[in-house]
């Protein structure tokens, strides 16, 4: 049964162009790199990599136009892919920062939302990314379900998502 998934999944894998192949490559391992600096490296000394957080992103002007948003949904589809067969599960966060990554290197400069809710008396934490004012990664009533941090320790935050 084992031999029938793998071959499968790689009938799947020959779908894919080299572009494709490629962007799933590196994701898988900018994925990699996101666990590992999350998991073991202190939060001040990768803050840094991280541009922007939960900071409004304005549109300085510019519309976001129909072949931009299906560049921006094949490279979080791709990156999903990525994620859904990594040697872990990647969270939210890993998510967000993994895709942030892909997108900022191809001039896709979206921000980075964090939210939290209270379920069955537990804080739930959660983050999302926004592309000039919509949400890319997520559904669209995740700022419904969730609220928004806009000004609170960042290191609480994250401690929280991890």
């Amino acid at each position: 049964m084992k031999l029938d998934n793998m071959l499968l999944s790689f009938k799947k894998l020959l779908k894919f162009n080299i572009k494709e192949l490629w962007l799933l490559t590196y994701a898988w391992f900018v994925f990699l790199k996101w666990d590992f600096l999350i998991s073991f490296i202190d939060f001040k000394k990768w803050r840094a990599q991280i541009d922007n957080v939960t900071f409004e992103n304005n549109n300085n002007g510019l519309t976001t136009n129909t072949a931009k948003l299906t560049e921006i949904k094949a490279i979080i589809n791709i990156s999903e892919i990525a994620g859904r067969h990594h040697i872990k599960k990647m969270n939210c966060l890993r998510r967000c920062l993994t895709q942030k990554q892909l997108l900022n290197r191809r001039g896709y400069h979206c921000n980075l939302h964090l939210g939290v809710k209270i379920e069955q008396s537990n804080l739930k934490a959660h983050s999302w990314l926004s592309f000039q004012g919509l949400v890319i990664n997520d559904s669209e009533d995740v700022s419904s379900r969730y609220s928004e941090l806009k000004v609170a320790s960042e290191d609480d935050i994250f401690c929280a998502l991890k």
